[in-house]
């Protein structure tokens, strides 16, 4: 079970994500608060990147605003604005007459002047009862206007309306609802929803979603002072700017009653418009253009424009808010399994740029997506898909550790821990670099001493060599008695395999020799070691059974270079590589050809090489030595043997003054011999060995 959840981590964690957000989502079962300044922002994103819808040629809603000029006006300065009654009668009687639909107060008359004054409310109150069937007044959910204003409209369903409008969570208005529910007087309608029954419109919805295509202060607006003015002088204007209209009339004032809205990235109304007509009426800008507010009596006029001209933003439904949370969170989930931080990072910031779009392009056609829980899920997974696979790797990285820890170097198993991938069972075809070492005069030496001392001696002088190939990044695949074999570029990939095959069995013959001159020393015997390396392709990878298998390379790159450690004892050398070895490593390693040679189970010749030592530090007499050798090998194939033998045997000398075997001196007595005996005429400089 534990091996099948390593296995599909990925897949069971992608499942969980997606379930569990599938979950989340329905039982949120709509937008959350995040969302309210996600809508903002599309609603800006809508403007930005897509053709606005044209407006209605005739807004179907004005506004009249009680703002700073209006009351700085000579015809208004004299009041105070508790005792507006007889100029709001006057503007009422005007904007009726103009053929207004219905008009709207977003004022609560909370008191009447009549009680400082005798009648000074007649006049408005007369208007309001003149224009009963067509005025709605605002209440708040704890007080009602002064009895004489309210008693004039023959209090009915919808005379009266609720000014106020919940905000969001977040404290920013987003909603107008219908209807809203008091202590005292049970479920009331809001002004919006009052005035569209006034007027005999399609119903107001339970809620109005507030996404303008526009600042709402785009909605036509003019100054209480100007329409009072063209009530006295010009009242064909008013007929203009109201007939059929809604009109609501409330205060624009910079310190009151301002609210943050939908549309407060979207670009105010800079200007207002010329005079429409000599008695000065004009439409007006926005009342604070610099600020991210608008009058409340705005929000009250966008629900009411948005029902009559049907511009109504809907919701997207559960069935599409829940999978698309379920996918990100599964497709987040993925990220976060597969990809770096970074990577990661990038492709999330790549997909909420395609979401936000998407759900720009949606509200362009009136339907809003809530982004915000697929966008934390989106975000959040990744998360938690790194702890989930830090978790799982991180055992996977101990037990690999604890599987190679004791038969790979320490550098190779932290590459193997860092990506597993470079680890792949089966077989696969590489090219790679193979070398066979085997202690030479340990045969021997076994038969002279106990056995805990031959293998005290072995492991030792094995150690010897393992230390080399660690050191070169190497590979130890296998121990053969008192032989090694070791890999460069498998398992893990390395460029360069040749080379550090090479500078392996340098630094291994100079360890061995320098243990061997210290025994001899101390009066005990020293051993040595053959050394062959050949590089070319091979097949890598586990074999065996299910039950017992062994990483390894098989391939004829790998029988030869076991023949080639055989090579070293006809030479007299430590270590022979194949042609391809010194072509991958001559740039850095100096080398001689030694000869051509047949080797058993192989068809036809081989060069073989010796590596001498690193060509950055060889002194010109190696150089020399080495073209000296090259020169005899020339005369050697060209059948001049007398030559090839007068130049190996003085590089003999050179090499060994104590006489000992070296390929020279192996060279020199072939030469001689076949000066005695000279070869048939079909010889072609090959050496055959018809063992290993």
């Amino acid at each position: 079970m534990a091996a099948f959840t390593r296995r599909h981590y990925r897949t069971i964690t992608c499942t969980l994500c997606l379930l569990a957000a599938a979950a989340a989502a329905a039982l949120a079962g709509g937008p959350v608060a995040a969302d309210g300044s996600l809508l903002d922002l599309l609603v800006a994103g809508r403007a930005a990147g897509f053709a606005a819808r044209d407006a209605p040629a005739d807004s179907p809603v004005a506004v009249v605003a009680l703002d700073q000029r209006s009351l700085l006006g000579p015809e208004l300065a004299a009041y105070p604005r508790a005792l507006l009654g007889p100029v709001l009668a006057e503007v009422l009687d005007g904007v009726a007459a103009a053929g207004a639909r219905v008009v709207g107060f977003d004022m609560i008359f909370a008191y009447s002047a009549n009680r400082f004054s005798r009648d000074f409310d007649r006049p408005f109150v007369e208007s309001l009862a003149r224009h009963r069937e067509r005025v709605v007044l605002a209440r708040s959910a704890g007080s009602l206007p002064a009895e004489p204003f309210w008693a004039a409209l023959q209090p009915g369903q919808d005379v009266l309306g609720l000014a106020e409008v919940l905000p969001d969570p977040d404290g920013r208005y987003r909603r107008v609802r219908a209807s809203m529910e008091t202590k005292e007087d049970g479920r009331l309608p809001t002004l919006a929803s009052a005035l569209l029954g006034r007027a005999r419109a399609a119903p107001m919805p339970d809620e109005v979603l507030l996404a303008p295509r526009r600042h709402l202060e785009a909605i036509p607006t003019y100054a209480l002072i100007d329409v009072l003015r063209c009530v006295r002088t010009s009242p064909p204007a008013l007929t203009r700017a109201f007939a059929g209209k809604i009109v609501l009339i409330g205060g624009t004032l910079p310190e009151e009653d301002r609210k943050v809205s939908t549309g407060r990235f979207l670009a105010p109304p800079r200007k207002g418009s010329p005079s429409l007509d000599s008695c000065g009426l004009r439409r007006l800008p926005a009342s604070a253009p610099d600020s991210d507010t608008v009058p409340g009596v705005f929000l009250h006029a966008a629900a009411v424009a948005a029902v009559m001209t049907g511009d109504l933003t809907h919701t997207a439904p559960p069935a599409v808010v829940v999978p698309l949370t379920a996918v990100l969170a599964a497709g987040g989930a993925a990220l976060g399994l597969v990809l770096t931080p970074w990577s990661a990072a990038a492709a999330i910031l790549g997909i909420t740029g395609v979401l936000l779009g998407a759900g720009a392009a949606s509200l362009a056609r009136d339907i809003w997506t809530p982004l915000a829980l697929p966008l934390t899920m989106l975000v959040g997974t990744p998360v938690l898909a790194y702890v989930v696979r830090y978790l799982v790797e991180e055992r996977a990285r101990r037990h690999i550790e604890r599987a190679f820890g004791h038969y790979v170097a320490p550098a190779i198993v932290a590459r193997l821990a860092a990506d597993p991938s470079a680890l792949r069972l089966g077989g696969e075809r590489r090219e790679m670099t193979v070398m066979f070492a085997d202690i030479s005069g340990f045969t021997a030496f076994s038969s002279l001493v106990p056995p805990e001392v031959l293998m005290e001696m072995a492991n030792r002088y094995l150690g010897y060599v393992v230390e080399a190939v660690e050191a070169t990044a190497g590979y130890v695949d296998k121990f053969i008695g008192d032989a090694v074999m070791a890999l460069w570029g498998a398992p893990t990939d390395e460029s360069r395999h040749a080379v550090c095959a090479v500078r392996a069995a340098l630094a291994a013959v100079a360890r061995i020799r320098q243990a061997g001159e210290a025994a001899e020393a101390r009066g005990e015997v020293a051993l040595g070691i053959k050394i062959g390396i050949n590089s070319g392709l091979a097949v890598v990878g586990n074999v065996g059974t299910p039950r017992r298998y062994n990483y390894t390379a098989v391939g004829e790159t790998v029988n030869v270079a076991s023949r080639l450690e055989g090579v070293c004892a006809v030479y007299g050398g430590a270590i022979v590589t194949g042609p391809r070895t010194a072509e991958l490593a001559s740039d850095e390693i100096l080398f001689r050809e030694l000869d051509a040679v047949q080797v058993k189970g192989r068809a036809g010749p081989l060069q073989v090489f010796e590596p001498l030592l690193e060509r950055a530090g060889a002194p010109p007499v190696e150089r020399e030595r080495a073209t000296r050798y090259a020169e005899a090998l020339a005369h050697y194939r060209a059948t001049r043997f007398a030559e090839a033998h007068a130049l190996w045997q003085a590089l003999a000398r050179e090499e060994t003054p104590s006489g000992r075997s070296t390929p020279a001196s192996v060279m020199a007595a072939r030469a001689r011999a076949f000066l005695e005996r000279p070869p048939a005429r079909s010889w072609d400089g090959v050496w055959r060995l018809s063992e290993k």
